[in-house]
């Protein structure tokens, strides 16, 4: 007998009875809540003989596979000697409708239901009832039918075959996946200083169902260590899958090496690379239309007999495979991604695909399983990523411009963003006030504004509908429909750490949902996993960590030492110079000569970090005039990804003279680059990185000190010194490298900021005056050259 499988009722009709196409003209604003109210509505309209969410489990052996069953029936009502199932689906559609177009899935889904009613009550027969419930007219459509047992009994097991057909499938592929990780060993002759330990507590955390918080500087082979253990734990039953998270293109890159690695060392594992929808999508605009796509029309109907080839033939999905398969089948590759990621082992993706309210990833996360583990990589950018997610604006332009292009087309739609219109033009009013007496520029309030809440939902509905009977193209409805939704969506999540702000913008007026911590709506998404692995080179301070992803004693923590000789890096500070925003203008010079006397030191090539592009711009403007020498070369605000390529290419390890690159704190270039050997032999950061003061940032500030923490440092420090550490690590990546960092502010003399230094920047020179920065720096090269 193999192992027990159990599916939902709702997931195995949905995966055998799909059909249709992609198609992003046909929404639905409902929302779950609505839905449920719904319900419970009709639910509570029957008398003692209807019996509401009721469970049914059905527990068989089937070709030799145990399987169960379950799912929760709407109903089921006893009427007049007759057992009636009962499947309740809310609609915004005319329910007349579904009497000449019964939904297959939802009747498939009750005819399961009442299959398994008829065997646990040895029953020949049953009714099955489907209520269509219109949330806007309140109109209830019942559709009943009779069905003999003997009926219900040949849909139900045409549909138990159709999955035995997926369960031989994966379970071949899981018996010959763990008998490999069985056989695996680490895929390195040996492992690093501190490697084996972090890879212990990685697994003692998978199999003790807890986080591990690891600080992990450059060089200690993160990845792996995290991969490797994980992979193990899986082989043992502790984790049905693995989710590998990331910040950027570049750690996924990373992490598909490693899993390459270890599946040329005989690892037989499947894993998924999903990219991005506009990443992948091989139209010209990302547009799931079937009339526009012909790799959304059709999709769901050629998907199953696809993905049955692909998976007896493929085992690594990676952006290169799934555009080749895409094509060959014809099918959406984005969607094809989220396909085989359900029966992938480990899926590689972007944090938003388990974080954002809006595209995480539900197949996997709303239903109830707990054996998944989250690998979190560079997760110092976790805070501010998951910040933006559940922040929101709408602002008066929006509704203007459709207010025009709806004009005479739509009198409820036009009616509704009227009504919008008209509140904006209160806040407006009340922002003039406030501005006049001098309060402030902007309005904080901590609560939702359930009026501003009900406007938004009505004119959601009114596009629903209109939407469902036009056929022209909308594209801006479409996206003024799919902002609001995203402010609705966030809206519910709504609590003690949100706050809506109202703000002018110029002429335009803005309402903004801001979440001010994200530690909740974290806390909240990793409990999807068993296990959550929070690693970065940057984990400091670690009490800021533990509390935002609401770390508990019983979690692991683990700090690792650099595996890099300190001998072959120089870090100075020079302390000496004040960069606070108004002071800039005074010490620009004094900024200039200590860039100038660190990188004069060695001819080579340099990157000099500043907190601001007007800092940066600055500094460059005083550097190209008075040292006409130096070849420096400036980042530009939204370079292309051609650019970036093209500014990175200039960094050659065989530059006849020095090359210097001017970047900005917390941009493309201060994390997840390489830029190993002569290819970068110094880093020089201005400033502590602090954020520009701000509305946000101050409203930050006065919610951590009202929780008893420092505001100040949650809001501005920590933050900046993130960027800071991120932007040093650029400089030496490898065992061969060797090179200069210097930092320059004197904020780094005090006790407040040396706390946060991470070990591996000790033991560091102070320079006092710029002279002191070139006389450093000429002894480290020369103690390197005679080394």
């Amino acid at each position: 007998m193999e192992r027990e499988i159990k599916i939902s009722i709702r997931n195995l009709v949905e995966l055998i009875m799909r059909n249709g196409s992609i198609d992003n003209t046909k929404s639905t604003s409902i929302k779950p809540i609505e839905g449920t109210l719904a319900h419970q509505m009709i639910q509570n309209s029957y008398d003692e003989n209807y019996e509401a969410e009721y469970h049914l489990k059905y527990e068989f052996e089937y070709k030799g596979t145990s399987i169960k069953v379950e799912g929760r029936a709407d109903g089921i009502l006893k009427e007049d000697g007759k057992i009636i199932v009962d499947e309740i689906k809310s609609t915004l559609k005319d329910v007349n409708d579904y009497n000449k177009n019964i939904n297959q899935l939802h009747l498939a889904q009750a005819k399961c239901y009442a299959y398994i009613y008829c065997m646990l009550n040895n029953l020949g027969s049953i009714y099955v009832q489907l209520t269509y419930y219109n949330l806007e007219t309140k109109q209830m459509n019942k559709i009943r039918t009779h069905y003999e047992v003997k009926e219900l009994e040949e849909d139900f097991f045409y549909l138990i075959n159709e999955y035995k057909l997926w369960i031989d499938i994966e379970q071949n592929h899981i018996s010959k996946r763990d008998e490999s990780i069985d056989n695996l060993k680490f895929p390195f002759e040996d492992y690093r200083k501190g490697q084996r330990e972090f890879a212990v507590y990685v697994y003692r955390s998978i199999v003790d169902n807890k986080k591990c918080f690891a600080q992990a500087p450059t060089g200690t082979g993160k990845t792996v260590s995290t991969l490797f253990p994980s992979i193990k734990a899986m082989g043992k039953g502790y984790a049905s899958k693995i989710f590998y998270l990331t910040a950027k293109n570049i750690t996924k890159d990373v992490c598909e090496n490693s899993l390459k690695l270890m599946n040329e060392k005989d690892l037989d594992i499947k894993y998924t690379i999903i990219s991005s929808k506009d990443t992948v999508c091989k139209k010209d605009e990302a547009n799931c239309n079937p009339e526009y796509c012909e790799y959304a029309n059709g999709y769901f109907d050629r998907i199953n007999n696809a993905l049955k080839e692909i998976l007896k033939h493929e085992n690594t999905y990676s952006y290169e495979v799934i555009q080749s398969l895409s094509e060959k089948y014809k099918l959406c590759p984005f969607e094809l991604s989220l396909d085989l990621a359900l029966f992938s082992d480990i899926i590689v993706c972007d944090y938003n695909y388990a974080f954002d309210p809006k595209v995480y990833l539900k197949r996997f996360f709303d239903i109830k399983k707990n054996d998944y583990v989250f690998l979190i990589d560079e997760a110092h950018n976790l805070v501010d990523r998951t910040r933006d997610m559940y922040s929101k604006s709408l602002d008066k332009f929006q509704f203007e411009e459709i207010s025009k292009i709806m004009k005479g087309k739509n009198r409820s739609i036009n009616y509704s963003i009227n009504k919008i219109k008209s509140y904006f033009k209160e806040v407006d009013e009340e922002l003039i006030i406030y501005k006049d007496m001098k309060l402030s520029n902007h309005i904080e309030s901590k609560a939702l504004d359930i009026e501003f809440i009900n406007l938004l939902k009505t004119l959601t509905q009114k596009i629903d509908e209109y939407l469902e009977d036009n056929s022209e193209e909308n594209e801006k409805l479409i996206e003024l429909y799919f902002d609001v939704h995203s402010f609705l969506g966030v809206a519910e999540f709504y609590d003690d750490n949100f706050v809506t702000i109202y703000e002018k913008n110029g002429k335009d007026v803005l309402v903004r949902i801001y979440c001010i911590d994200p530690s909740g709506v974290i806390e909240q998404r990793m409990k999807s996993a068993k296990s959550t692995i929070i690693f970065s080179a940057t984990l400091l301070p670690i009490n800021y960590f533990k509390s935002m992803y609401r770390g508990e004693e019983k979690d692991y923590f683990i700090s690792l030492n650099s595996p890099f000789d300190v001998n072959k890096r120089e870090l100075i500070f020079a302390n000496n110079i004040n960069t606070t925003y108004n002071r800039r203008y005074e010490t620009c010079k004094d900024v200039s000569k200590s860039i100038k006397n660190c990188v004069k030191s060695k001819d080579g090539n340099y990157m000099v970090f500043f907190p601001s592009y007007s800092y940066m711009e600055l500094v460059y403007d005083y550097m190209v005039k008075n040292y006409t020498d130096l070849n420096i070369e400036i980042q530009e605000k939204d370079m292309s990804e051609d650019k970036k390529e093209n500014f990175l290419k200039r960094f050659q390890e065989k530059n006849k003279s020095t090359h210097i690159g001017f970047c900005v704190l917390g941009s493309h270039f201060s994390e997840g680059i390489d830029l190993t050997n002569d290819k970068l032999i110094g880093v020089i950061v201005v400033g502590v990185g602090m954020p520009q003061i701000g509305v946000d940032r101050n409203i930050i500030k006065k919610h951590f000190d009202k929780k008893g923490y420092d505001g100040f440092d949650y809001a501005y420090t920590y933050p900046g010194m993130i960027k800071v550490l991120q932007a040093a690590g650029r400089c030496i990546r490898t065992d061969h490298d060797k090179g200069v960092i210097m930092l320059i502010d004197n904020r780094y003399s005090k006790e407040k900021y040396k706390k946060i230094f991470p070990r591996e920047w000790y033991p560091n020179k102070v320079a006092r005056k710029n002279e002191d920065i070139s006389i450093i720096c000429k002894n480290f090269w020369k103690n390197m050259k005679e080394k």
